[in-house]
């Protein structure tokens, strides 16, 4: 897919905020160089390779030591060219790296510039170092996630690392047009904490109005009962009865006219009163059924249903596998990975998987050869360790 053809974005992002949303441009067709130390980034060898494996395909790596004045030279010279630079460090750090807006913006007037951090580029917190669970706490997250009776979670995904790199995308795309239209450039500055006040923002409004503030509700929701994940035969199974017409429809789906005809459960406020009985009824209902009867049931009579699928089972699933979303792929030195292309369909086709992830400094001599170093000059740079170029057989 090459909607971004043309486009060069110079990639100094690591871990995931900001890595996946420069992904998202490589697989629509941008040339992203990513850089990383010689050393390679911090979260190279977390999760066995997991998380650099996945939010890292389609670009092209090189491996430079910014500590250096040569390897700022060749980062200002890649930037000079570039239409987009991403970065996320911790505000101040990338300024010591000789690459600062402001610098950048000299030799780069239209530069499409984009910071993504925890708390934001000024004030009170903005040199904090932050993870996504960070942003979860500070957003009331964490503290209204988990079961009712239990202590507060944080989201198993890094859901707010993953929104702050697709809001970057957005205003990338967005400055991206208006450059077109005006020559101008921009200073894009996305923070974990902005996506996860954001992902709160209807709790926020419903607080403001009642003065409630989100409790613990497990796998289901304040406001409707039955909703949420109940015990089967063999595997749990989700279930979402938000209107009257699906609680009748529910009944109908499990033979039960005595629930339908209890009067404690006659509407949704009458449900939500007799919360604790009703959950417990429906339980020992569902415990009747396998997980794959009841959804066969429960889909046949339109109630929103889902049975608990493991990450191991995910592929299994019929509609993943029409819609072609998780591919394998042979990757040196790990065997085969599963890769989950980014879910936009355009004319009926996910953008494809050009390249896998690049090997630390993979590409750092094409990108020097193209940036009109020579090839005494490059061997020069990688005698002095300012760069690293992959070799196969490395690890």
């Amino acid at each position: 897919m090459d909607l971004l053809k043309g486009v060069k974005v110079i990639d100094l992002t690591s871990a995931i905020a900001g890595a996946l949303g420069t992904m998202v441009l490589a697989d629509l067709g941008a040339d992203v160089i990513k850089i990383e130390p010689p050393g390679g980034e911090h979260y190279r060898k977390a999760m066995d390779g997991a998380i650099i494996l996945s939010t890292n395909r389609n670009k092209r790596g090189i491996a430079l030591d910014l500590r250096t004045e040569e390897g700022q030279e060749i980062a200002l010279k890649l930037a000079g060219k570039a239409d987009v630079l991403t970065e996320n460090f911790v505000p101040g750090t990338i300024n010591k790296l000789g690459l600062s807006y402001e610098k950048v913006k000299q030799v780069n007037p239209s530069i499409i510039y984009c910071s993504a951090s925890g708390y934001g580029q000024s004030g009170p917190y903005s040199r904090r170092p932050a993870y996504d669970p960070s942003a979860q706490a500070m957003a009331g997250i964490m503290i209204a996630t988990g079961e009712q009776k239990g202590g507060p979670c944080r989201q198993v995904t890094s859901l707010i690392d993953v929104s702050t790199s697709l809001y970057a995308t957005i205003a990338i795309m967005a400055a991206l047009l208006d450059r077109a239209r005006t020559g101008k450039g921009r200073r894009i500055d996305v923070t974990l904490l902005d996506a996860g006040v954001f992902a709160m923002n209807y709790h926020l409004a419903y607080q403001s109005l009642t003065g409630k503030v989100p409790q613990r509700w497990g796998s289901g929701a304040e406001g409707w009962v039955p909703y949420g994940a109940f015990d089967t035969k063999d595997k749990p199974i989700w279930v979402g009865v938000s209107i009257d017409r699906f609680w009748a429809a529910f009944c109908q789906a499990v033979n039960s006219d005595k629930l339908l005809n209890d009067p404690r459960y006659a509407n949704d406020k009458s449900r939500r009163e007799h919360r604790d009985e009703l959950n417990a009824e429906v339980n020992e209902i569902c415990k009747q059924y396998t997980s794959a009867e009841l959804e066969t049931r429960l889909v046949e009579a339109g109630v929103p249903c889902a049975i608990l699928a493991t990450v191991a089972e995910v592929e299994q699933n019929p509609q993943v596998q029409l819609r072609q979303l998780i591919e394998n792929w042979d990757y040196p030195g790990k065997g085969k990975v599963k890769i989950v292309k980014t879910p936009t369909m355009i004319d009926g086709q996910f953008p494809e998987t050009r390249m896998m992830t690049p090997q630390l400094g993979e590409y750092t001599s094409e990108v020097l050869t193209e940036l009109g170093y020579s090839k005494t000059e490059i061997q020069t740079l990688l005698d002095k360790g300012v760069a690293v170029q992959y070799s196969p057989g490395e690890k």
